[in-house]
């Protein structure tokens, strides 16, 4: 948890509750709050009354305003830092020292002695354009309307056949001026994974696997970035791993560990993520003979059994912590995931918890789920049939 979900005056209330005669277990589960949390809440806010909790929320509003208006000014001395090393044109010159006067930061005589620009140029107005000067810029937007894929060079060589006295560079400037710069035509197409594997729904154990990234921070700032991979028939977790950042190498060498572990699944199914669509990952699943199944762009609905892992994560562990550290994040996480695997009851399958549903699973078949409790069992040897849910219409753990 980032520590924003509630305010400082929120939490000095919350720990007047407690010394109102509220019990620590009652105000936990009230406000979905780990009793960690709580304690260092104590330590950090303790000593508070809520006047004392304003006034520090009004300073650090304060400061962050002072902070915004320093970067401001940094801002502005390293804009005019920049343009007195660049060995710019008069005129972009200009544009430098007329933008830095309009935003306050100097005078119009401090900018030209910043830039070694003659205050005479930069007070100078270009007079009206002549008759030949609109007479070229007529034939300018003529010329483009004729001939719209026409870049200035080409432009250029049809005023000179016409008998036009004029240079590459002034095509180029008036072109600008006029707005006449040629659109671009190639438009960036995002990168897909190539399935190699048909649209396929879990039948058995290792039989599909998902994977998927989950983001979220500590309290100091720091970027905490968590890699997931689940088995969407048995809905063990096989990997839950905290780091600030995770690229495709970490993501083979989290993905090798949960398959020397568990064997090998057929099928996996991922988003087009570019950790996902690395040729080096592509490479390393064909070598393993796991096919691939991505989604459609925006369609985190065909992912649902991994999405609805993230959503029971977030709820039951991310939004109770506070996480202050990366090592501290990994060992909260990974305790999360053993009590997923081994003790928390799932709802589809049977009220078993994943370990113990896997238990019971022959790798070879397609076993039965169990049914949940109230709903009638099988009956007479003959099984109930199992309805094995799309990943259009995910399931809730």
């Amino acid at each position: 948890m980032k520590g924003k979900r509630y305010s400082t005056e929120e939490k000095v209330r919350i720990l007047r509750e407690v010394d109102a005669g509220k019990s620590v277990v009652d105000i936990c589960r009230e406000k979905n709050i780990s009793d960690v949390t709580y304690h260092r809440w104590r330590r950090q806010f303790g000593h508070m009354d809520l006047g004392e909790a304003r006034r520090l929320k009004e300073l650090e509003r304060e400061n962050t305003e002072l902070k915004k208006m320093l970067a401001d000014a940094m801002l502005a001395k390293k804009v005019l830092e920049y343009a007195l090393k660049k060995d710019c044109e008069p005129g972009a010159q200009k544009q430098v020292v007329a933008a830095a006067v309009r935003a306050g930061v100097c005078s119009g005589r401090a900018g030209c002695r910043f830039l070694g620009l003659s205050r005479c140029a930069y007070w100078y107005r270009a007079g009206e354009p002549t008759s030949r000067q609109q007479q070229l810029v007529q034939r300018l937007h003529a010329l483009s309307e004729e001939h719209p894929r026409y870049g200035h060079r080409r432009i250029l060589v049809e005023l000179k056949t016409e008998g036009w006295r004029i240079g590459l560079r002034q095509v180029r400037r008036l072109r600008r001026q006029e707005g006449l710069r040629v659109p671009p035509t190639r438009r960036s197409i995002p990168r897909r994974g190539h399935s190699t594997g048909l649209p396929t729904k879990a039948t058995r154990k290792s039989h599909v696997w998902t994977w998927d990234f989950i983001a979220d921070a500590t309290v100091r700032g720091g970027a905490l970035r968590m890699l997931t991979v689940l088995d969407e028939y048995t809905r063990e977790c096989h990997v839950l791993r905290a780091d600030r950042a995770l690229r495709s190498g970490d993501v083979i060498r989290l993905v090798q560990a949960a398959i020397t572990q568990h064997g090998a699944p057929e099928f996996i199914r991922s988003d087009n993520g570019s950790e996902f669509i690395a040729k080096a990952l592509q490479h390393w699943l064909a070598d393993h003979k796991i096919k691939t199944l991505y989604i459609e762009p925006g369609s985190p609905w065909q992912n649902g059994f991994v999405e609805s892992f993230h959503g029971r994560f977030r709820d039951e562990c991310l939004n109770r912590e506070q996480l202050w550290t990366l090592t501290e994040a990994r060992v909260v996480i990974e305790d999360f995931r053993i009590k997923y695997n081994q003790k928390r009851p799932h709802s589809k399958l049977g009220y078993q918890s994943p370990a113990c549903f896997a238990a019971n699973q022959s790798p070879s078949l397609a076993p039965v789920r169990p049914a949940e409790p109230g709903l009638p069992s099988a009956r007479d040897g003959q099984p109930m049939s199992v309805v094995a849910t799309s990943t259009n219409h995910p399931d809730r753990t």
